[in-house]
């Protein structure tokens, strides 16, 4: 059997010849695990296509028990995205996560459709590295935690009852373990929670429904973004059972 998709690469795999495993996030199969056959070498055809956030459009045979890259082509390369430490960090982040969160085999258009729209903003923001038109990164970050936890499920309660005995007094605390907001006395006896007010959920209900690319537009204090960055990661990896994000140190040491 044959299979054509558009496809980005979110992991790459090197073996001891020249073959390469590829990851791919595909719109038509969701995550597969293909081989490249020779792509390690320059001079192979797959080679250009065969490096993580390549964004093309893949011709896969899957008869075999692994399946492998016909061939393909490139729609976007994203290659500015490794012109900066900074949009690679993030690029790295943003196709881990991906990753880590995605089941293999499960078809979501959605979530497809926006990690290719996350790496053409991070290869096109390259060009602006440095300047006042640059991208805010920890925005894009926060709004892409926020609406993975709408696709994989884990969408946090967000109404003014409480998540946990539900009752309606004084439900102002965020609970990664709960699932949402609780209560003052569910915060202080079962579970250990983050004060919000009301433009925090107005925020967070904000970022789940616009497009990325309105999103991106919008100027937003750095002091709400960097407290619900906090959270939400911390929410995303509870709930996907997640024990560790390797990128997050390389995230960690350009900011520093």
């Amino acid at each position: 059997m044959y299979l054509e998709t558009d496809a980005l690469v979110i992991k790459t795999t090197k073996t001891l010849n020249n073959d390469l495993f590829l990851t791919l996030y595909s719109r038509k199969a969701g995550k597969i695990e293909v081989v490249a056959n020779g792509a390690k070498s320059s001079k192979s055809q797959l080679s250009a296509s065969s490096k993580p956030f390549v964004y093309g459009h893949f011709s896969l045979n899957t008869h075999n028990k692994v399946t492998k890259v016909i061939s393909s082509e490139i729609i976007d390369s994203h290659y500015r995205i490794a012109d900066h430490l900074e949009t690679l960090a993030y690029g790295n982040y943003f196709i881990e996560l991906c990753n880590l969160v995605t089941m293999p085999n499960m078809i979501d258009v959605q979530h497809f459709q926006l990690i290719v729209e996350i790496m053409t903003l991070l290869s096109n923001s390259s060009k602006s590295v440095g300047t006042d038109q640059q991208l805010d990164y920890e925005l894009l970050k926060l709004s892409y935690l926020i609406k993975l936890s709408v696709i994989t499920g884990h969408q946090a309660n967000l109404q003014y009852v409480c998540t946990s005995c539900s009752g309606q007094e004084n439900v102002l605390y965020f609970s990664t373990q709960a699932g949402g907001l609780i209560c003052k006395n569910c915060e202080g006896t079962l579970y250990k929670g983050v004060k919000l007010n009301e433009t925090y959920l107005k925020l967070i209900h904000y970022l789940t429904i616009k497009d990325i690319r309105v999103i991106m537009k919008t100027k937003i204090h750095e002091n709400y973004v960097i407290q619900l960055n906090k959270i939400y990661e911390d929410y995303i990896m509870f709930h996907n059972n997640i024990t560790e994000i390797r990128s997050k140190s390389f995230l960690k040491s350009i900011g520093e």
